[in-house]
């Protein structure tokens, strides 16, 4: 994929001079290029390619066009990528204001706007706003599209994590299941998108102590990533701070230590020293530090996720 993302990237200037620098098709252009790029976690370039794709089509279509609610929605999607709440809601709640008005409020394009939404909100705590946008989103996709697309267990997925954010997880496991059989059908049993889903399913385990089937889950969702993302994606840091929280709980330090510090390192080079994901398992580290009587380290590990947050809640 990165070959792919360079080759776009050298080929943007012939395309400016080619489609000139104002025309929307060097927006849908862009557009491309930044949603290759937010999928390699490539998120400070593929903000400034979704600015610029916004820009356009600001300038030369209709106020309340229906591609600006779409640059709009993007551009929200890569400032929750990178924990800029405060930034992607009013982003999230234009674009679904004008998909709204230009398409009504059935349309299939809806959903992805209410989803991402509903998640921003998943991530805030605001769980009512969140579900009723998840359900809507449910119902416009199942209506359109049937009730095993892989669309539809996008937002079954998301409603599973909020579930299991409430401590509902008899609710969420029956949406994980079902999601996990969809994603399989569409998506062959290896794709990291049923990583993600493995790891949800192995947290509902850990919840309940059942590490013996949360584990080989969370290895499977590991093994996954590594394989077919690469050892430095962030995807497989998500996975390592999953198992290290998995052998925290059993006691098992010194592994749960070895998979901290790899998935530290890892978010640190891909995603920043200061992104909300380097706050939580520093947290997580914190506490290990704490019961192998390192008292000190602890309270360095603590004031360092402090800052963080304090950073990223302005």
């Amino acid at each position: 994929m990165d070959d792919t993302v360079d080759t776009l990237l050298r080929m943007l200037p012939e395309k400016e001079q080619e489609m000139g620098s104002e025309s929307t098709q060097l927006a849908d252009y862009l557009t491309v290029l930044a949603l290759t790029l937010y999928h390699e976690s490539r998120f400070p370039e593929a903000e400034s390619m979704f600015m610029r794709a916004l820009n356009i089509r600001e300038k030369v279509l209709a106020v309340d066009h229906a591609d600006i609610g779409v640059s709009l929605n993007h551009l929200g999607m890569v400032m929750l990528a990178q924990g800029h709440f405060s930034s992607a809601e009013p982003l999230f709640k234009r674009a679904l204001t004008i998909q709204e008005r230009a398409l009504g409020f059935e349309h299939i394009s809806l959903a992805a706007g209410l989803n991402n939404l509903a998640e921003l909100y998943r991530i805030l705590n605001r769980g009512d706003q969140a579900e009723k946008l998840y359900r809507r989103a449910l119902t416009i996709r199942e209506r359109h599209l049937g009730s095993d697309h892989p669309e539809v267990a996008e937002v079954l997925n998301n409603l599973g994590l909020l579930y299991y954010d409430q401590g509902r997880n008899a609710d969420a496991e029956p949406l994980y299941r079902r999601v996990l059989a969809i994603q399989e059908k569409y998506l062959g049993k290896d794709h990291p998108i049923v990583a993600t889903t493995l790891s949800n399913l192995a947290a509902l385990f850990t919840d309940k102590d059942s590490f013996d089937k949360a584990e080989p889950l969370h290895i499977r969702a590991l093994s996954i990533r590594e394989r077919i993302l690469s050892t430095e994606h962030p995807k497989v840091a998500e996975s390592l701070n999953n198992l290290g929280w998995l052998y925290h709980q059993r006691g098992n330090y010194s592994r749960a230590e070895s998979m901290y510090s790899r998935a530290i390192q890892i978010w640190e080079r891909s995603l920043g020293p200061e992104h909300s994901n380097v706050a939580a398992c520093l947290e997580n580290y914190a506490d290990l530090m704490r019961k192998t009587d390192r008292e000190i380290d602890a309270v360095a590990l603590e004031q360092r996720v402090y800052v963080i947050r304090r950073k990223n809640s302005h």
